[in-house]
């Protein structure tokens, strides 16, 4: 006999299986019994079969990311029944790669592969799933084509798609330019423009590319500036122009082709590079253009300055706030070269030669000389055409030196001086041009007579004084005839005279003198003290005039009764900030001022009077003064770091050079000096803060 289930049934008493049983032995059939009926259970009655197993189809799936699969448990009992109306419950390894509903939909959410569980009754079946990313299919750049300019950027950006035009995300891009010298691109997609032309930029995931077409342009060039916009040079000389080209928002451009051309190659010829060769006398203006703008630079072209023989100031340029040159002036790396080098100023176009460097002689380290603070530290021309000048070298905690200097040709005879100076400001060349290589110099307690020429003392008249029973002086100073001499002791406390031609010696003491000055008429020496006031002492009366109270801290300039030499002064301007000439007329000091608030507070001003020229009718008031200093003169008033000349009476100044010292403290100022005729001037130069000073010379334009 066959027992069918009976849908519904729940369970039967004992002696009803005995029943069927009996039934079934006979053959009989006997209704329906419950599918999951099992044998009694302790109370006689037959239970649900327990769950034996979980079964999940399918039992292994692939899907790309965003797709959904149902999957199926099947709770079957330990003979692989199949279980209905069991309670399943769910669960993925790892959710983000898929996840699962109760119902048993997965829903991939990341490439990778995860586990999901059915699990009924404490027993568990699964599926191992696989997540793939949908391939891409297609890759688009943003935007397509794209033009830019030298140094500019764009920023470029990427599109993925699957093959259903779904975007895709998180899909490795690389990038790639096809001519990394016009266009490079980042990692990010950011190109940038590097030299005109073309280039693709292209993206690339997985093995399907997108790109963009770039052009590269230059940007238009919108100013051209030549520098000097005004240039003054000797015949046979040359100089170098510098060009800056700028786009309309003032950037800078570079690498851009550059054509030079002179309005009067006679006068003046240009090379390609900007170089400057002055062939004739006259004026020529330089024009630099490059797309079409143009920029120039006015060129005077004067005689050759070794064809004259007296300094002529008017054959430097007006004065006009000119800046120093500092690109072209760095294209030198002056610091580097030797002693020996030369070069014209790049503004001026005057001839600069270096004396020292950092071994010809020992270079001064800590300050430079105060080459302007009396004595003649420069000789007279001698030699031929009286072309060559001696120089005396001093550097800080150094021996002294003396080397010839031939405009035109250079240096010659670098020596150390047998007789050292006693200190610093007591050496001083003759003012006698009979006499060009006699030299006075202080040393010990004695005042001698040197040749220069033969580096020996050749004392004769009244030389040597002998100063020892005054004490040690310095500040050694003459008049114009080498006829007085004056100084002061080390303390500052006594000032002499000491008549050369009489030997006749005269002191004064005084609780604080300060550098007192010798006027080269030898008439008058004028005192200052520590009340900043000043007084003159008339060597013709041996009496002493009024005293005259003024603001300046010390007044070290001379008088203004002057024929023939150039004549040192020495003013520290701290107020009123002016410069200011004394004459004294009449018993009394008159003071003319010029250049007023020319100099800045503080600021160190010294130079040379200049002889009377003959055109002035002897108006002592249009003679020229040198005038150096850390900051002279502020743009707009003169010019700005430099060394110039200036008329007494503020009419006129010119330009001699830039100095390029740029540190703003007393012992950076160049501490100009000329020769006592005016043909050369020496001074000193921090070389743009290079840390060593250096001593210069530059040639005075003659006529």
């Amino acid at each position: 006999m066959r027992v069918r289930c009976c849908p519904g049934a729940k369970y039967f008493p004992a002696s009803w299986i005995r029943a069927i049983a009996i039934a079934a032995g006979a053959g009989i059939s006997i209704g329906c019994l419950a599918n999951d009926a099992t044998e009694p259970n302790g109370g006689g009655a037959v239970g649900p079969r327990p769950v034996a197993s979980v079964s999940v189809t399918p039992a292994t799936a692939s899907l790309p990311v965003g797709a959904t699969l149902q999957l199926a448990a099947v709770p079957e009992d330990s003979a692989g029944g199949a279980l209905t109306g069991r309670p399943v419950t769910w669960a993925s390894s790892d959710i983000d790669v898929a996840s699962v509903s109760t119902s048993g939909r997965v829903t991939a959410g990341a490439a990778g592969s995860a586990t999901v569980t059915a699990t009924s009754e404490g027993k568990a079946g699964s599926a191992t799933v696989t997540v793939t990313l949908v391939p891409v299919a297609a890759v688009v750049v943003s935007p397509a084509t794209a033009a830019l300019p030298v140094g500019g950027t764009v920023q470029l950006t990427v599109t993925l798609s699957d093959a259903n035009d779904n975007t895709l995300t998180g899909r490795p891009v690389a990038w790639s330019t096809s001519a990394p010298t016009v266009a490079t691109v980042s990692r990010s997609g950011l190109v940038t423009g590097k030299a005109a032309g073309s280039a693709t930029i292209t993206a690339t995931s997985e093995g399907k590319t997108g790109s963009a077409a770039v052009t590269v342009t230059l940007v238009p060039v919108a100013s051209v500036v030549v520098s000097p916009a005004t240039l003054t040079l000797p015949v046979g000389s040359a100089a170098q122009l510098i060009v800056t080209l700028k786009d309309a928002s003032g950037r800078t451009l570079t690498g851009r082709p550059v054509a030079w051309t002179s309005s009067a190659p006679t006068v003046a010829t240009v090379s390609p590079s900007g170089l400057v060769t002055a062939n004739a006398v006259g004026a020529a203006t330089l024009t630099a253009t490059s797309e079409g703008r143009s920029g120039t630079s006015a060129l005077t072209v004067l005689a050759p300055s070794s064809s004259g023989s007296v300094p002529d100031p008017t054959l430097l340029p007006v004065a006009s706030g000119q800046a120093p040159n500092l690109v072209a002036y760095l294209a030198l790396d002056v610091p580097s070269q030797p002693a020996g080098f030369s070069y014209n100023d790049p503004t001026t176009g005057v001839r600069v030669w270096k004396v020292t460097s950092s071994s010809i002689p020992s270079a001064n380290s800590g300050a430079g000389h105060d080459y302007s603070d009396g004595p003649n530290e420069v000789s007279l021309g001698w030699g031929a055409g009286n072309n060559t000048h001696t120089i005396l070298i001093r550097g800080d905690g150094m021996a002294y030196y003396f080397v010839d200097f031939t405009r035109g040709a250079g240096f010659s005879n670098y020596r150390r001086l047998p007789v050292q100076p006693k200190q610093d400001l007591c050496v001083s060349f003759s003012n006698l041009p009979s006499q060009p290589r006699v030299a006075y110099i202080l040393t010990g307690s004695q005042v001698v007579r040197f040749n220069t020429a033969t580096m020996q003392v050749e004392n004769a008249g009244n030389f040597p004084i002998d100063l020892s029973a005054v004490g040690a002086f310095g500040w050694l100073q003459h008049d114009k005839t080498d006829g007085w001499f004056a100084g002061l002791t080390a303390d500052q406390t006594v000032a002499f005279a000491w008549n050369s031609q009489t030997n006749e010696l005269r002191t004064h003491g005084e609780s604080w003198l300060n550098e007192g000055r010798l006027e080269r008429d030898g008439r008058y020496i004028a005192l200052t003290n520590g009340n900043s006031t000043f007084r003159l002492w008339d060597l013709a009366t041996n009496t002493f005039g009024p005293t005259q109270s003024d603001r300046i801290n010390f007044w070290l300039g001379h008088n203004a009764n002057l024929r023939s030499q150039w004549v040192t002064t020495d003013v520290n301007a701290d107020a009123p900030f002016d410069l200011d000439r004394y004459d004294p007329s009449g018993g009394q000091i008159v003071k003319t001022q010029f250049l007023s608030n020319s100099a800045g507070a503080g600021v160190h001003h010294s130079g040379n009077w200049v002889q009377s020229d003959a055109e002035l009718g002897g108006d002592l008031n249009r003679q020229w003064s040198f005038m150096s200093g850390i900051d002279a003169m502020w743009p707009g008033v003169a010019w700005m770091q430099a060394i110039g000349v200036v008329r007494s009476d503020g009419s006129d100044a010119r330009l001699l050079l830039h100095h390029y010292s740029i540190n703003p403290v007393y012992f950076a100022d160049p501490f100009a000096q000329a020769s006592p005729d005016g043909r050369v001037v020496i001074f000193n130069s921090d070389m743009n803060g290079s840390g060593r000073y250096d001593l210069f010379v530059v040639e005075m334009p003659l006529r």
